[in-house]
C-alpha cells in the first residue's frame, strides 16, 4: 500500500488532481505506471535544465554528412611529429571553407570540392598559433577572413602553399563560372601549382591520386629548411642581403624565406625593401612582362642567386622564379585527388 500511496501522489502531482475516491487493484496499477513515467520525465527535464544552466558534458556530434554535389578531391595532412597546424584558405578572394581549421599532428582534413568546380583557391598552413589559430609564428600573412598581429601587422606573404582551380565534373550547363571570365564556365581540367616564386615557410609534399599525365605524381619539397635560406644573396643594384624572415618579437627566430623578388618588393615587418616590381632594382628579379621578356628573365641575374639554387636542390621540379624551367601549372583531369602534406620546420 505504501507503493500505491507514492504512485497516487506522483499521479496527482503530474495532473494537479485531488485524491481519488476509488482504489481498485487495476486502477492502482495503472496509476503506478503513470506515476513512474511522470517521475522519469521530470528527472529527464531536470537533468536537461541542469546541463543547460551549468554546462554539462556535450553529446558527441554525428559524423559530418557529405555535401551533395561535392567530392573529396583535396586532403591536407599535418606531417608534424607533435605540433598542431591550422589551415587557412580562400577561393577567389573570399574564404570558402571554415578558416583556421586545427589539424593535430598526424591527422588529415578532407575538403569537399564542389563537383561544379571551384576557381582560384589557395590553401596554406599556419604554425605555433593560439588555441583558435591566431597569433601564429608562421602563416599569419593575412588574406580574406584572416587576422594579423595588432602590434606587428601581417607577415610577409612568403607562405608555402597549394593553389588550384578545380575543374567541373558535371555537364557544362551546370558548371561554375570562372570569376575572372564570368561568361565562360569552368572546363573539365584542374589547374594547380606549388612554387617558391614568393619564398617558403614550411616543408611540404604533394601526391597525385589518379591518372594525370600533365603533372608529376609527386612534388617532394619536404627537405625545404629555413636553415637553408641564404643569408647573403647578391641582389644586384640593391646590394647583398639576407633572405631570412625574422620574427619581429624574437629576431633570433627565422620564420620564413624571401625569394629575391619578395625581398625587394615586400615591405611587411620592415624587413623587405619595398620597391615596385618594375623598378630598376627589382625588375630583373621579379620579371614583370613588360618590360622584362621571358628570355631576358631566364638569362638574367635571378638565375644565379643562391635562393634559386637552393630551391632547385631542395624542391626539385618547382619554380624558383618567374619563367623558371621547373614545373609551372599542373594540369589534371577534374576529379583527380590531391594529397598535400605540410611539415613543421626542420628541428622544431
Amino acid at each position: 500500500m505504501e507503493q500505491g500511496r507514492a504512485s497516487d501522489d506522483g499521479y496527482n502531482l503530474l495532473l494537479g488532481a485531488g485524491a481519488p475516491k476509488k482504489k481498485g487493484l487495476l486502477w492502482t496499477w495503472d496509476c503506478a505506471r503513470i506515476a513512474v513515467l511522470a517521475l522519469a520525465i521530470l528527472a529527464l527535464l531536470a537533468l536537461g535544465l541542469a546541463k543547460l544552466v551549468h554546462g554539462g558534458e556535450p553529446q558527441p556530434e554525428e559524423p559530418p554528412v557529405a555535401i551533395p554535389g561535392s567530392s573529396a578531391r583535396l586532403r591536407i595532412t599535418n606531417g608534424c611529429s607533435k605540433d598542431s597546424l591550422w589551415l587557412a584558405n580562400f577561393a577567389f578572394e573570399a574564404p570558402f571553407f571554415p578558416q583556421d581549421l586545427e589539424v593535430a599532428a598526424g591527422e588529415t582534413h578532407t575538403f569537399a570540392i564542389p563537383d561544379e568546380g571551384l576557381a582560384a583557391t589557395r590553401f596554406w598552413a599556419k604554425w605555433k598559433c593560439d588555441a583558435v589559430g591566431k597569433d601564429c609564428k608562421i602563416g599569419e600573412s593575412g588574406g580574406p577572413g584572416e587576422s594579423c598581429s595588432s602590434t606587428n601587422g601581417c607577415a610577409p606573404p612568403v607562405d608555402s602553399k597549394f593553389e588550384a582551380t578545380f575543374g567541373c565534373m558535371v555537364e557544362a550547363s551546370k558548371c561554375a563560372h570562372n570569376p575572372s571570365l564570368p561568361s565562360e564556365p569552368l572546363g573539365p581540367t584542374d589547374w594547380w601549382d606549388v612554387s617558391q616564386v614568393d619564398g617558403w615557410t614550411l616543408p611540404y609534399k604533394v601526391e597525385i591520386v589518379g591518372e594525370c599525365p600533365g603533372a608529376p605524381a609527386v612534388i617532394d619539397c619536404s627537405s625545404l629548411s629555413l636553415d637553408s635560406c641564404p643569408e647573403d644573396d647578391n641582389l644586384g643594384p640593391s646590394g647583398t642581403h639576407s633572405l631570412r624572415v625574422h620574427d619581429p618579437d624574437d629576431p633570433s627566430l627565422t620564420v620564413g624565406c624571401y625569394s629575391p623578388c619578395a625581398k625587394l618588393t615586400y615591405a611587411q615587418w620592415g624587413q623587405g625593401l619595398g620597391f615596385p616590381p618594375d623598378a630598376r632594382e627589382a625588375q630583373h628579379y621579379c620579371c614583370p612582362t613588360p618590360p622584362i621578356s621571358p628570355e631576358q628573365c631566364s638569362s638574367g641575374p635571378v638565375v644565379d642567386t643562391k635562393f634559386v639554387k637552393a630551391v632547385h636542390k631542395l624542391c626539385p621540379g618547382v619554380y624558383g622564379y618567374s619563367y623558371d624551367d621547373g614545373m609551372g601549372l599542373g594540369q589534371c583531369p577534374a576529379g583527380t585527388k590531391y594529397d598535400v602534406t605540410f611539415y613543421c620546420p626542420q628541428g622544431a
